[in-house]
């Protein structure tokens, strides 16, 4: 509830949350005449008679409206700890307020007026520092919050007065954290004015030591970002940290004191800025509360500016007077003398400031590449002599000392072009001594003749071989078919077939059948009378079938004597039922019937012959019937034996071709000089006949078998075979042909398998012809390979590097190669691979690309004794074939050649200069604001010309730029003095003092707290 306070006769209403120390402090700075308007007169009263035009209108009311006013509401107390209105012990006594029942303070205008000052103890004093700490680190902690209420209430007021609303104020969160702390804390009130100083000296000071320390932490990483924070809040803070980036801690120092230099301000602006002024109203207070933390900053800081002046300015007085050089600065070259510290901080503040890079890395940088120059780690690579080491700013590659290099080879050329030459001049001998002057290059072009002699001379040797093998195949081959040459004619197998007929019918069936009839001829049952029964009965039965035997088929006269030896049975006397045998015995001579079997066998064939089956029939059973009684005759057993024998080996069965052959013999007879008539069987197809079919051929081993005769059949039947395979399977050179070898043995396969040994023959014949037609194949394949390859190496050679050095000159080949005219790195690989073994070939190789690549990156300009060496075509050559030249080369002689590449590559990097300005920078300067207030009051013209003379009177007056000049100039060529004066610690000028943003910062959020 609102604190109702009477003073000087009027009543104040202050809020609830007003301490009592803002009470008084509120009614201390109202104005002593401040009276409030006099309420309104009460109105006169009317004259006797006289009545209100209108009567009064009743309206109904849910109270009493004459009722008494109800007991005001009693003030809010707050407990606390100690008496807020006791007397502080020395101090003279204000008089404690005076409050009513309804929670109304009565302030004696007495209490107005200011007490002395007083002596405070010392405890009480820390306690307000302290605290003034405290409120410090709670402003920081509230800050966000403050000016975010801040930022509230200035829009809420903005719209109370445009619109005339009365929105509420929000509270700030320092307020609600100082009304929580106020029963602990010492109110300003008590103060003495050096406490209440020292308080806010202590608040503010915190507050931007805290604010700057934590900014500060967060300075690196914004330092080392390339990129800008993702989120609002990581930029705004990234940007308050980069004032710290540079030296944190001499802008946190400048933001402490400006800190309390607003501490000052502040406390100053509260005790001499009433809250409500006579102009303005509060206004005033507003503006003192932005106004003064930005105003005492400022004013703290200058005075830090102006002290740290004084003591440089001290400093350096000292210096020159009793110090000089370091003992990397070498001496004055004019005088011998050495220069001093102040000498060295100018020339080392201007170095510095010209590089773009950290110096400190740019000392490292140049240290390392003059080291890599002098002393070299790298075999083959020569040392660099002092006066040939490139220039410092060169060997930073900083595109800022390469500048200022530059303005300094424009005011020191010759220096400059001296030591450039002589840089160059190193490059250029490393190049030169790449040459091999005293080589032979035609060792190259020898060593390809000679290998490709050797190559083609062993393509040849191949073929050579092949064609020996091929001719040795053929020769196999040619003795394989040899034998059968002669035997491939008709005439030939005739010849086999009669010896084949000689053994087989004249040594061998001819002595069998003469045996066979001798046996039967001289058989001891010739002479027995053999019973004739089944000869009468089969003779009966044929001429029963109407099929008598006509003359001349059987010999008559023995046909008689066969009926009158028929017995004939009678009745004798008749009807005396007496038999008598009045005819012949019943029997016949065994020798009779053995005749009689030869004529039979012909007869039986005539009537086939005559279509008269029946009689073939009738005479077959006939002499089944002859043969039955001989077999039955003991006096013809070893004569019917034999004949078994002789049936079973010639005459098996009827359709045996054996059979049909003896068959035809017998019934060929005889011509008139007793020689078997053969005119139907002649020897020379006897052979033919038999090995037409396996079951011919079967007959032969069976007729031959056991004949003396079996050897010279069975040679007479392989030379038949030999003679019929030499006309079948013979090449027109003699040679056998394997796919008609092969076709001759299917097809006589099922003959050949009756005579095994023949068949073996065959095979091996045939497997050798087969093996040798693959051999010859395969000879003749190899041969055609070896002279494809031959050709093939031939042409090979000529595409490869043997064929291009054996054609052309090592130095064109070295400039295609180098010219991208070839696969580079394949072709130089068949290079190496060629004359490797060949130590005049590899240098003569070597001198060739030495000689191509100096013309290549040589210029026409001489430096020294040779000519120069320009750094882009050196470049591209690397660039383009570093890989190939290293295949050339040594790695000492590749070190040495990429050595004169490096020593050029700082010449590269002084296209990375940039625009060479003038030393106005060097040059004392006027201030700007005073060249404005010049020109404002004198004019352009009259105030440019005092500005000129006061800068020439600047000019004139002692300065040791002349010394930093020349020490700088000692730099450029001297990287251990470039680096010592980079690596020389330096005050930087551009290092930000304070940070202003953190100064405004504080002053927006002292604002926000006092609106």
């Amino acid at each position: 509830m609102p604190q109702l306070v009477e003073f000087e006769g009027q009543r104040h209403e202050f809020p609830d949350d007003f301490t009592q120390a803002e009470i008084q402090r509120a009614l201390k700075s109202m104005p002593s005449n401040y009276k409030l308007d006099p309420p309104p007169a009460a109105l006169p009263a009317l004259p006797p008679g006289y009545t209100p035009d209108r009567k009064p209108t009743l309206v109904p009311v849910d109270h009493d409206p004459f009722a008494q006013p109800a007991a005001p509401t009693q003030p809010k107390l707050v407990p606390v700890d100690h008496d807020p209105f006791a007397v502080v012990p020395g101090a003279r006594s204000a008089g404690a307020p005076v409050t009513t029942a309804q929670g109304r303070i009565y302030v004696s205008p007495a209490d107005a007026t200011p007490t002395p000052n007083t002596a405070p103890s010392a405890l009480h004093s820390v306690a307000v520092g302290a605290q003034g700490v405290g409120k410090g680190l709670t402003d920081i902690v509230t800050g966000p919050f403050d000016l975010v209420a801040g930022a509230q209430n200035l829009v809420v007021g903005g719209v109370n007065k445009l619109l005339g609303t009365n929105i509420p104020m929000a509270a700030p969160a320092s307020k609600l954290v100082e009304k929580a702390t106020g029963p602990f804390s010492i109110p300003e009130s008590e103060m003495s004015p050096g406490e209440k100083l020292g308080y806010n000296v202590n608040r503010f000071g915190t507050q931007a030591l805290g604010t700057g320390a934590m900014l500060a932490a967060r300075a690196p990483s914004v330092a080392a970002a390339t990129t800008r924070a993702d989120t609002a809040v990581g930029r705004v803070l990234d940007h308050l940290s980069r004032p710290y980036t540079e030296a944190p801690a001499r802008t946190l120092v400048g933001d402490t004191i400006g800190g309390m230099g607003s501490g000052v301000a502040v406390n100053a602006a509260d005790d001499y800025v009433p809250e409500h002024a006579v102009v303005g109203d509060t206004i005033p207070k507003q503006v003192a509360n932005i106004v003064a933390p930005l105003v005492g900053a400022i004013g703290a800081n200058s005075i830090q500016g102006t002290a740290e002046g004084i003591a440089g300015a001290i400093k350096n007085i000292a210096a020159r007077s009793f110090s000089s050089a370091p003992a990397p600065i070498p001496l004055n070259p004019n005088t011998r003398a050495p220069y001093s510290n102040s000498d060295v901080d100018r020339a080392a503040a201007r170095i510095q400031a010209a590089a773009t890079g950290s110096p400190r890395a740019l000392a490292q940088d140049i240290r390392e590449n003059a080291a890599a120059l002098s002393r070299p780690a790298e075999q083959g690579a020569t040392p660099l002599q002092h006066s040939a080491m490139p220039t410092s700013g060169l060997l930073s590659g900083d595109p800022g000392l390469i500048a200022a290099e530059q303005g300094a080879r424009l005011r020191s050329a010759p220096d400059f072009i001296k030591r450039d030459q002589n840089v160059k001049a190193a490059a250029a001998e490393r190049v030169e001594s790449m040459r091999d002057p005293e080589a032979d290059l035609g060792a190259v072009m020898r060593r390809a003749a000679q290998t490709r002699t050797e190559r083609i001379g062993a393509a040849e040797n191949e073929i050579l071989q092949r064609e020996d093998a091929n001719r040795a195949v053929d020769q196999i081959r040619a003795d394989q078919g040899e034998p059968l040459g002669a035997l491939a004619n008709s005439e030939v197998k005739a010849n086999a077939s009669r010896r084949l007929d000689e053994a087989l019918v004249d040594r061998t069936y001819i002595p069998a059948r003469a045996e066979k009839n001798r046996l039967f001829d001289n058989a001891p049952g010739r002479a027995d009378e053999l019973p004739a029964d089944n000869v009468f009965g089969a003779i009966d039965r044929i001429r029963a079938r109407a099929n008598g035997l006509a003359p001349g088929v059987l010999p008559e006269d023995f046909m008689r004597r066969l009926d009158a030896l028929r017995p004939q049975i009678v009745e004798h006397p008749p009807e005396s039922g007496q038999l008598v045998n009045v005819g012949g015995p019943g029997t016949a001579n065994g020798g009779d019937l053995a005749d009689l079997r030869k004529f039979i066998g012909p007869a039986i064939e005539r009537a086939q012959a005559s279509g008269n089956f029946d009689l073939a029939d009738n005479l077959q059973a006939l002499r089944r019937a002859v043969n039955r009684t001989i077999e039955d005759a003991p006096g013809y057993a070893d004569a019917n034996a034999n004949y078994r024998r002789f049936a079973d080996r010639f005459r098996p069965e009827r359709d045996d071709e054996m059979a049909r052959l003896t068959r035809e013999l017998d019934r060929g007879g005889q011509d008139a000089d007793g020689q078997l008539n053969r005119a139907g069987t002649p020897p020379s197809t006897t052979a033919g006949r038999f090995l037409n079919s396996a079951e011919n051929a079967a007959a032969l081993p069976r007729a031959l078998e056991g004949s003396p005769a079996a050897p010279a059949g069975f040679a007479a039947l392989r030379d038949y075979f030999r003679a019929d395979f030499a006309k079948s399977a013979l090449n027109n050179d003699g040679t056998v042909n394997s796919i008609r070898a092969n076709a001759w043995a299917r097809n006589n396969a099922d003959v050949l398998a009756q005579f095994p040994a023949v068949r073996g023959e065959f095979d091996d014949i045939i497997a050798a012809a087969r093996r040798g037609e693959q051999m010859s194949t395969q000879a003749r394949a190899d041969l055609e390979t070896a002279r494809a390859a031959h050709e093939a190496t031939e042409a090979e050679i000529d595409r490869s590097a043997v064929g291009t050095l054996f054609r052309e000159d090592p130095r064109d080949v070295a400039q295609k190669l180098l010219g991208g005219k070839y696969d580079a790195g394949t072709k130089l690989d068949e290079i190496n691979a060629l004359i490797k073994n060949d130590p005049q070939a590899v240098r003569g190789w070597k001198a060739a690309v030495s000689e191509v690549l100096a013309d290549k990156v040589q210029g026409t300009r001489q430096v020294g004794e040779t000519l120069e060496v320009q750094f882009a075509r050196l470049a591209r050559e690397f660039k383009d074939n570093e890989q190939i030249l290293a295949k050339v080369y040594s790695p000492e002689e590749m070190n040495n050649l990429r050595q004169a590449h490096k020593i050029l590559s700082y010449f590269k990097e002084a296209e990375k200069r940039a625009t060479v300005g003038s030393d106005t920078a060097e040059k004392l300067n006027v201030p700007g604001w005073a060249q404005l207030a010049v020109r404002h009051f004198k004019g352009d013209l009259a105030g440019g010309g005092l500005i000129k003379r006061f800068k020439l009177l600047l000019e004139m007056l002692p300065s040791n730029k002349q010394n930093a000049d020349e020490i700088v100039h000692m730099a450029w060529f001297d990287p251990n003095v470039a680096a010592y004066l980079l690596e020389r610690p330096v005050k930087n000028p551009n290092v930000p003092q304070y940070n202003i943003d953190l100064r405004r910062l504080i002053a927006a959020a002292n604002a926000s707290r006092d609106d």
